[in-house]
């Protein structure tokens, strides 16, 4: 066989070059091909915050087209949301070196300010970033949901709602803007009408938006407003019978409704994907009550309680199941807890909306946020507002003690010291002013 190859190709040396060259012309078209589906799907997952997948698509770019910017550029932003800082700052180095004009050194630069907002330094370049806004950027859609995360992360709801505001303005027939406007709105008022329109406007846009029909039938299934949950739960159970956490809001309508065994079928299913699942597992704590066992129920609800102290509804539930138990001190106790943090959560609530509607640069506004939600577990949020009181004054003694207290339970002792050291340095400032003033 390989004999009459040879001959053939000696016979008709030129057919056989062009027949080679065809095929590997053909051989590159399909690896061009390939790449260029790595590309677009690239895109796509990271249009539909799939920010690992389209990293790792990217890197496949990369190996073809290794000194592309618009790749390199992509890849920064897929790593800057996914929360890889060092990958995204290594591929916009690279942006640098490869930009050769003006105005892709300015994408670029923009890059690096987005990732300073989503690192934390929102106040910092906000101004700027706003003032590309008004200038009418390209990116401007980009750069307000940037900011508009943020601010969500750390609960500062009004310049939030206000980037919001202006994303949707931009960009109406977005989904993203409404489903997180919605988010907001449910931190900012009590009644949940205006979030569940927004809700309702981003299923209109966007009815595949999985996390907003869920949180929708969520909202219903609070309020026990089974009729109107039922849709969108058997609309998501027929497209995705095995997701878990659609399973788990299945099984707690079924719950609702009286049909125990098939909740206790979805949510014993849910459970095993979504371990920490709070919701899950004070449903499932609801089931061993109802079928009467209530030391199996504390355990589902201290695993709720151990992840967030302050889950009201959890605590009320552990109440019943000690006293089912007889265990009546015990249950005086959490009675006495849920009250308590049932209180600080409620005026932890009512500061953060007065901060939203009448924002101050008062120390003392910020620490007393900081300091409820440190009592009440939620210790990133509580260290963030504790340290927009030091941004706002940085001698302002009660967040320096709270931050040296929370760093040495922690074992953090250098972070620790750096506080006590200030309040150390502030008493020393402080007396010496005494000694030192005039006597009358």
């Amino acid at each position: 066989m390989l004999r009459r190859m040879g001959k053939a190709v000696r016979a008709h040396p030129k057919t056989a070059l062009a027949l080679t060259i065809l095929a590997l012309i053909g051989i590159a078209a399909g690896c061009y091909g390939r790449v260029l589906y790595q590309w677009q799907a690239a895109r796509t997952a990271l249009k539909e915050g799939r920010n690992a997948e389209a990293l790792s698509r990217l890197d496949l770019c990369l190996l073809v087209w290794p000194n592309s910017m618009e790749v390199h550029l992509l890849a920064a932003k897929a790593a800057r949301l996914k929360g890889d800082f060092d990958i995204a700052e290594s591929h916009l180095n690279r942006c640098l070196k490869l930009a050769d004009e003006p105005k892709k050194k300015d994408a670029v630069q923009l890059e690096f300010l987005l990732m300073r907002v989503q690192m934390g330094e929102v106040d910092e370049v906000a101004r700027d970033l706003l003032k590309c806004v008004e200038n009418k950027h390209a990116d401007s859609a980009l750069i307000l949901e940037t900011l508009s995360r943020a601010y969500m992360f750390n609960l500062r709801y009004r310049p939030a709602f206000s980037c919001l505001n202006q994303w949707i303005k931009l960009a109406p027939e977005s989904a993203l803007p409404y489903y997180w406007r919605g988010w907001v709105m449910e931190r900012l008022s009590d009644n949940p009408a205006e979030a569940l329109k927004d809700y309702i406007q981003a299923l209109d846009l966007n009815p595949d938006l999985v996390p907003v029909r869920l949180r929708v039938a969520e909202i219903f299934l609070e309020r026990s407003r089974l009729p109107e949950a039922l849709p969108h739960l058997e609309q998501l159970y027929k497209q995705y019978p095995d997701r878990p956490d659609v399973q788990a809001r299945m099984g707690q309508c079924r719950f609702l409704q009286g049909e125990v065994q098939e909740a206790r079928r979805l949510l014993e299913a849910a459970v095993e994907k979504l371990p920490d699942d709070a919701p899950l597992l004070l449903y499932l704590a609801k089931l061993e009550l109802h079928d009467d066992r209530p030391a199996k129920a504390e355990e589902f609800l201290r695993k709720v309680l151990k992840a967030d102290p302050a889950d009201r509804e959890a605590q009320h539930v552990l109440v019943s199941a000690l006293q089912i138990q007889g265990r009546r001190e015990e249950a005086q106790a959490a009675l006495l807890q849920y009250g308590k943090q049932k209180a600080l959560l409620e005026k932890s609530t009512r500061l953060l909306r007065d901060e939203a509607e009448r924002p101050t640069k008062d120390a003392a506004a910020a620490f007393a946020i900081g300091d409820i939600l440190l009592q009440v577990g939620q210790e990133r949020l509580a260290l963030y507002w504790l340290n927009q009181a030091l941004r706002r004054d940085s001698n302002f003694q009660p967040a320096h003690k709270a931050l040296a207290d929370f760093y040495q339970s922690k074992g953090e002792q250098e972070k620790s010291e750096f506080h006590r050291r200030r309040l150390r340095n502030q008493d020393a400032d402080a007396k010496s002013r005494k000694n030192t003033a005039p006597v009358p």
